[in-house]
């Protein structure tokens, strides 16, 4: 049995609302500094997110969703990740992933070198929350 002292409460909202609500007992998520881990009793900090796959231990299981870029905030007991977008496995059309990263590969194609900027950065967000959605639909479909 989980004690206070070892369960997080987990918060993802994105701009439609809160997306998930649970205690668990770690969390790992992909800052744009690297992946790093939070424990219960973790300092509080504040981090830039890329988008990527976000995994979390709830009684001993570990559960995966994918998360587009933002931000985290954690405190002691609390992790809050304010995201773009988030989805589940279980929600990922794979075909319409496939479909949407072959797309959005062929207009990073059509950037040129001098032509890189807000734009092509967007475009690079999408390739880069494609390929979370497809690790996540891979790791949960063996």
């Amino acid at each position: 049995m989980a004690t206070a002292s070892d369960v997080l409460t987990l918060e993802i909202a994105t701009p439609t609302g809160l997306a998930l609500a649970t205690d668990v007992n770690s969390v790992q998520a992909p800052s744009v500094q690297g992946e790093f881990g939070v424990l219960p009793g973790h300092l509080p900090l504040l981090a830039s997110l890329r988008a990527g796959l976000l995994t979390y231990l709830v009684d001993g299981q570990q559960k995966v969703v994918a998360i587009g870029p933002g931000f985290v905030e954690t405190e002691t007991n609390k992790v809050r990740v304010l995201t773009d977008a988030f989805v589940t496995p279980e929600e990922i059309d794979l075909d319409g992933v496939k479909a949407e990263l072959v797309e959005a590969k062929a207009r990073l194609r059509a950037f040129t070198e001098e032509h890189r900027g807000a734009d092509f950065a967007e475009v690079q967000r999408n390739v880069d929350w494609c390929h979370a959605r497809l690790q996540a639909y891979a790791i949960t479909h063996p």
